[in-house]
């Protein structure tokens, strides 16, 4: 019976809640807002689409002022590559390995950065000795 009358007493409780709330004035009647206006900024220009660059490492070919030629190996074959050069280059010869990093405009590569692509030299210690495999179980003589 408690349970009950406790169930009964919730019910009329939220039943009887909103209308205390809608019987009291507004507070805000009285009250004039004032809006602050703010000046609308232009929208930022867009920034034109980013050219998408390409990269390519070969032997030189041929070099002018105003293009070069590159041969390089892509999967066991060679392929030929031209280039027009941007500014004329003075420390790239025939013959170098190089790194050129290209655009591809009106069906044309325009190099943008080229360089010389050097190769390491990996030099084995002085007081190294070969690695032995000794199995296990066994004596490593």
């Amino acid at each position: 019976m408690k349970h009950w009358l406790a169930i009964f007493f919730c019910v009329v409780f939220i039943c009887t809640a909103p209308s205390f709330a809608v019987d009291q004035p507004d507070p805000y009647a009285g009250k004039s807002t004032t809006v602050k206006t703010v000046p609308i900024k232009p929208a930022p220009k867009k920034t034109p689409p980013r050219e998408t660059r390409m990269r390519a490492t070969g032997k030189v070919i041929e070099i002018s002022p105003t293009a070069i030629k590159i041969e390089r190996n892509v999967k066991g074959t060679v392929e030929t590559m031209d280039f027009s050069l941007v500014k004329p280059l003075d420390k790239i010869k025939v013959g170098d390995e190089v790194g050129v990093s290209y655009i591809t405009k009106d069906n044309q590569n325009i190099a943008k950065r080229i360089s010389k692509v050097t190769k390491k030299k990996v030099t084995p210690l002085k007081d190294a000795k070969p690695a032995v495999n000794v199995l296990p179980g066994t004596s490593g003589k």
